[in-house]
């Protein structure tokens, strides 16, 4: 497991011939309203519907994953993994805990998609901004923490 720390803006990320995974930590309400999550709404307005019709006919999510093919996807081969990481009633522990179970529940459903970008040793990489650290508040440090319990992925993480 390899976490890799990137400047600049998530949504330039590219790899030669594979599909990518944009994932972002998601509240289970259908709102991608604010932070990141926003910039994913006006980026992929379909996936955002999508997204929200799951959560209003879905229950129990926190620490799920919902994987989804970006509007663009023939030419963008973006994938959406929306980690359903709060429903805004938990403290940063918690968050943290879920975040951990969003990704292997992740890990799990990429191992059967076999275009994605992946590092020398196999592992899939996941792209993401520094998740659950706007909005739901949470220190970066508890979150390192949850990315590194799920080693069967390799992250980079983008910072602007």
């Amino acid at each position: 497991m390899t976490i890799k720390y990137i400047t600049g803006d998530l949504f330039n990320h590219k790899a030669v011939g594979k599909s990518i995974v944009l994932a972002h930590a998601c509240n289970t309400g259908g709102s991608w309203g604010g932070g990141i999550a926003a910039i994913f709404r006006r980026k992929f307005p379909v996936a955002n519907q999508q997204y929200s019709e799951y959560c209003h006919k879905n229950s129990n999510l926190l620490g799920k994953t919902l994987l989804l093919k970006a509007d663009d996807f023939e030419k963008s081969k973006i994938y959406i993994a929306c980690l359903f990481t709060s429903d805004f009633n938990q403290g940063p522990e918690k968050i943290a805990s879920y975040t951990t179970d969003s990704l292997r529940d992740l890990s799990k459903q990429l191992q059967s998609l076999k275009d994605i970008e992946s590092s020398k040793d196999g592992k899939k990489i996941v792209n993401m901004p520094k998740i659950n650290a706007g909005i739901f508040g949470v220190p970066w440090e508890l979150t390192e923490e949850a990315l590194k319990e799920v080693d069967t992925l390799d992250y980079n993480v983008y910072v602007l």
